[in-house]
């Protein structure tokens, strides 16, 4: 009795195809998530220079009498409460840069 020697030759040409295109797939799989992981990084970096320094030392001189009276953070923003004779001063800053972003008076006696 003869035993056919099979050499060179696969022995299922069907699973081979497979594990190609599984390869295939894998590769371009992963080539997307580079792509996408270089544009997560590069709009980062593009954000984070855009944005105001953080620890910039601005200064605001009150009005004449004025005081504090309270002050939040209301997300980005501080708002600040002033009183001066007789009127509510808000005045909103923003917190990153200091920059005085608005401000809003209110007096006795004016009429909404």
């Amino acid at each position: 009795m003869t035993l056919a020697r099979n050499y060179g030759k696969s022995a299922a040409p069907a699973n081979g195809r497979k594990y190609s295109m599984g390869l295939k797939a894998l590769v371009i799989g992963m080539g997307v998530l580079i792509v996408i992981g270089v544009a997560v990084v590069a709009v980062t970096v593009v954000n984070r220079s855009l944005a105001p320094a953080a620890d910039s030392d601005t200064r605001w001189q009150l009005p004449e009498g004025a005081r504090i009276e309270d002050w939040r953070v209301a997300g980005d923003d501080l708002v600040v409460r002033l009183e001066e004779d007789g009127a509510v001063l808000f005045w909103t800053f923003d917190r990153r840069s200091g920059q005085r972003l608005g401000e809003v008076r209110l007096e006795s006696g004016s009429k909404p």
